[in-house]
């Protein structure tokens, strides 16, 4: 009678094993779509700036809701959740912010779903965070004067002495950080503080510099970059004039500077 009750027993289990392995998943007919534009998967965005994601959303059985998530700390979600009323199609607005919190170069990803209370279907768009860079001033015109044997004038604002000539060229000496001599082309090209500070750190520091005529004066193309108090001056010399008078020789070298 036991062996009996133990062969049904067996019978029943492997039986039930048979009809649970033929069971089929459910396979939903209608998942929910989702697109996303921009439709670059990865974009730039500076920091303290915002860019909108614009979501076209369907389902056949009916929306139901939208969550938006961020992958770290660093940026700011606006309008990413969302719950839906069973429409078959939708579209959505999400604003991202990247915060003061977010650290230059580091990508973050925005992950969104939808969701129609039967599946949801995922897309993800990667945000990289981009410092801004720091724009120069205006140029401002600026005025060196030496008379006779006195020490010239308007340069310590650059860190720069002009006490002394050769017999040929002014001598203007390095009472900065760092005196340099840059292509002529950097004062146009270079427009914001990061690209002069990459120049400058790059360049050749000086202790003096000597190619400004004492004998004539003429146009010039110079130049030329100080580093003084973790400040950055750029210094373009556009022209020199000499005047001789019974008092001395004035030289008046002028130009434009940026910091």
């Amino acid at each position: 009678m036991r062996k009996t009750i133990k062969l049904f027993t067996i019978i029943a289990i492997v039986a039930t094993g048979l009809f649970t392995g033929c069971v089929e998943d459910v396979v939903d007919e209608n998942p929910p779509t989702i697109s996303v534009t921009p439709s670059a998967d990865t974009t730039n965005v500076f920091i303290g700036d915002s860019i909108d994601f614009t979501l076209s959303l369907g389902s056949g059985n009916g929306l139901a809701s939208l969550k938006t998530l961020q992958s770290a700390a660093g940026v700011e979600i606006v309008n990413g959740d969302v719950t839906f009323a069973g429409e078959s199609s939708q579209a959505a607005t999400v604003t991202v912010k990247v915060t003061s919190a977010a650290t230059d170069s580091t990508v973050y990803t925005i992950t969104f779903t939808v969701a129609d209370g039967t599946s949801q279907a995922s897309a993800q768009k990667y945000i990289r965070a981009i410092k801004k860079a720091t724009a120069l001033t205006a140029a401002k015109d600026f005025t060196w004067k030496r008379i006779g044997g006195n020490d010239a004038t308007g340069l310590a604002t650059f860190g720069l002495k002009w006490t002394s000539n050769s017999a040929t060229y002014a001598i203007i000496k390095k009472d900065a950080t760092k005196f340099v001599e840059l292509d002529p082309k950097a004062w146009s090209t270079i427009t914001n503080l990061e690209d002069l500070k990459k120049a400058v750190d790059a360049a050749t520091d000086m202790t003096q510099w000597e190619k400004i005529s004492v004998a004539k004066g003429q146009d010039y193309d110079y130049t030329l970059a100080t580093i003084i108090s973790e400040k950055y001056y750029l210094i373009h010399i556009t022209k020199a004039t000499v005047e001789v008078a019974s008092v001395g020789t004035t030289i008046t070298v002028t130009g434009a500077y940026k910091e």
